[in-house]
């Protein structure tokens, strides 16, 4: 008879599913709730993730200016 195999929980995985999905549970209860109020969009409304999205897109577009426009020969 063959024994059965130990069924092994991934704690830490269950943790950050758990977190993932009320995190996106709630942006979308708070979508829904900006389009009822409606809500002008705009820079003012967006989440802390867009915002920081925006922030490295900024910081990387300076970035390839100052190394291929401004300091070319280095």
């Amino acid at each position: 008879m063959a024994k059965k195999k130990r069924q092994v929980r991934n704690k830490a995985r269950d943790m950050f599913t758990d977190y993932y999905r009320t995190n996106k549970e709630y942006a979308k209860e708070n979508q829904q709730r900006q389009e009822q109020e409606g809500m002008p969009k705009g820079l003012k409304n967006l989440t802390y993730r867009e915002k920081t999205y925006l922030v490295v897109i900024v910081l990387g577009l300076i970035g390839i200016v100052v190394r291929y426009v401004i300091l070319p020969n280095m």
